[in-house]
């Protein structure tokens, strides 16, 4: 049971066909079928229902599916590994971020790592909480960094929490909402809010009925969804001070705007939404050393932000 053979198992399942599969990977088809064949009299099974037409997937055959991509995996880390140790490189980074994730944290740890390792190759994806953990499973990437407070409970992966930054809401210093007294979370929510969509741990704080012009809940996920949504939180700010609507985020995410007076906080009574996000890998595959160096940058990354937090919370409140 070669790995070369387990790719001929894969693409014979992708193409259900003998002839197809043969010739997307560059052999004979009669060789394809042999090298089929010597894999099902290994596992003394039959994978493969034969049909004039094509193709079909035994139940044997679904077993051996789920494993094959994984048993791969494996053997391309393995040689990975030993093949940067051999030249003394850390190698290649893949990541996803979440959204917030990778403004908070993910991309200063890549420039400080970059920096240390010139020649490191990366590949860095922005992409919600639900679609970075699907990108660790499927190995499109190694490691991600998103809302974990859903996956600790699946066997597949290994969940490290890294942050826990409190989230709050931003405007523009003429808003209509500062001439209130008493401001409670209630009164934000006639106007438009403006950030990625919140996990439903987060949008469970908010009541269906009172969400007014902030946003709504997907039916499907439960998430909240702002009136405003968008993928990249760099550009909140743009319509934060351009209109009446809110901004979600965090206060080192908008240092620079808060310092000059581009925008303020809520004076919210009844803030208690905080981010929970942290590093998403699957138990059973290695991590490159790529990805660990990156790890060790973020975790001290996260350890400035949070001592930052406190600073620009203090200065706030005076």
């Amino acid at each position: 049971m070669t790995p070369r053979r387990l790719r001929q198992f894969l693409a014979l399942i992708e193409h259900a066909h003998f002839g197809q599969a043969a010739k997307a990977l560059g052999v004979s088809q009669p060789a394809l079928s042999k090298s089929i064949q010597l894999l099902e009299q290994e596992l003394g099974v039959t994978l493969f229902d034969r049909r004039t037409d094509g193709v079909t997937l035994t139940a044997f055959g679904q077993v051996l599916q789920a494993k094959s991509q994984r048993l791969l995996m494996a053997e391309e880390d393995l040689r990975r590994d030993i093949a940067l140790l051999a030249v003394g490189d850390i190698g290649t980074l893949k990541v996803a971020l979440g959204p917030y994730p990778s403004v908070i944290s993910g991309y200063r740890a890549i420039a400080r790592l970059h920096a240390r390792h010139p020649n490191l190759k990366v590949t860095a994806h922005v992409a919600g909480w639900r679609e970075v953990a699907q990108q660790v499973a499927n190995g499109v990437v190694d490691l991600g960094i998103a809302e974990i407070s859903a996956l600790q409970g699946e066997k597949e992966f290994k969940c490290e929490l890294l942050g826990e930054h409190q989230g709050r809401l931003f405007c523009r210093p003429d808003h209509p909402l500062l001439a209130q007294r008493s401001l409670k979370r209630a009164q934000a929510l006639d106007y438009p809010w403006v950030a990625s969509r919140i996990p439903s741990r987060l949008a469970g704080l908010i009541p269906p009925a009172t969400l007014g012009c902030a946003g709504a809940y997907d039916t499907v996920t439960g998430d909240f969804v702002p009136a405003i949504e968008i993928d990249v939180p760099m550009q909140i700010v743009q319509f934060v001070v351009n209109s009446n609507a809110l901004a979600i985020g965090t206060l080192t995410a908008f240092e620079r705007e808060l310092l000059a007076g581009e925008i303020i906080p809520l004076p919210l009574h009844d803030q208690a939404s905080y981010m929970h996000y942290g590093f998403i890998s699957l138990k059973e595959r290695s991590l490159p050393p790529a990805v660990e160096a990156y790890m060790r940058e973020v975790r001290a990354v996260e350890e400035d932000v949070t001592r930052r937090e406190r600073e620009l919370a203090a200065l706030m409140m005076r």
